[in-house]
């Protein structure tokens, strides 16, 4: 069977709600945010998790905290659970980085693997340090495990690009969005992916103002 993991990207933040890079900025989460948590804990409410882990930062220890009520386990905070260091980025919003760091913006649009944000840490180095941290995760439970991970949109992504072997031009194709919840399956190493980027705990309807950041992305990059 395999160790189950729930990767579950944190709830909102008012920095997510300006847009802006947050990267390892220890950003809280918003009443929004909160309540996001608490649907996602509401919709694994009949998971058996054996543990749950986090990445150090505020929006995703509240979230675990959120997803562990009632449970009474201990929360296993990791660092290398953090999202990316965005460098000089952190705290701007998309268009801003794009006029005062366009050349390594584009770049690293084009090619994150090799070129970081400006005084930041490239996709490759966190791609690394996130599926070590992933697999040192799956080592320590048993086979038959259900796992609980509050992370970032980031780190889901990069683990998703390594598990897929997802090409460098199409990286950005993944999507995560606030809250999202993930499911992988990892057996003998190889991951069954069986759920990616599910909100449909958040709303009874689709609400296209989810994929606003496709619109902002689409629109910055020079094609």
């Amino acid at each position: 069977m395999g160790v189950k993991l729930f990767l579950i990207r944190h709830g909102q933040t008012k920095w997510n709600l300006e847009g802006r890079y947050q990267g390892d900025k220890d950003i809280e989460l918003t009443k929004e945010g909160i309540r996001q948590a608490k649907l996602a804990t509401s919709y694994l409410k009949n998971v058996n998790f054996s543990r749950i882990y986090s990445s150090p930062l505020k929006r995703t220890v509240l979230t675990a905290r959120t997803i562990n009520e009632d449970r009474g386990l201990d929360i296993i905070v990791r660092k290398d659970l953090k999202e990316i260091n965005f460098g000089k980025w952190e705290g701007l919003k998309f268009d801003e980085i794009n006029q005062q760091y366009n050349p390594d913006y584009q770049r690293w649009l084009d090619d994150p693997f090799k070129n970081p944000p400006t005084g930041g840490e490239n996709f490759s180095e966190f791609t690394k340090r996130t599926s070590k941290e992933i697999n040192r995760i799956v080592e320590e439970n048993q086979d038959g495990a259900d796992v609980a991970i509050s992370t970032h949109g980031g780190v889901i992504v990069s683990l998703l690009v390594h598990w897929l072997q997802v090409p460098k031009e199409r990286w950005r194709c993944l999507i995560q969005r606030q809250a999202a919840i993930n499911v992988v399956v990892v057996h003998e190493g190889f991951p069954y992916i069986s759920q990616i980027n599910y909100t449909g705990h958040l709303r009874d309807h689709y609400d296209r103002d989810e994929d606003k950041v496709i619109d902002i992305y689409s629109k910055l990059k020079n094609d």
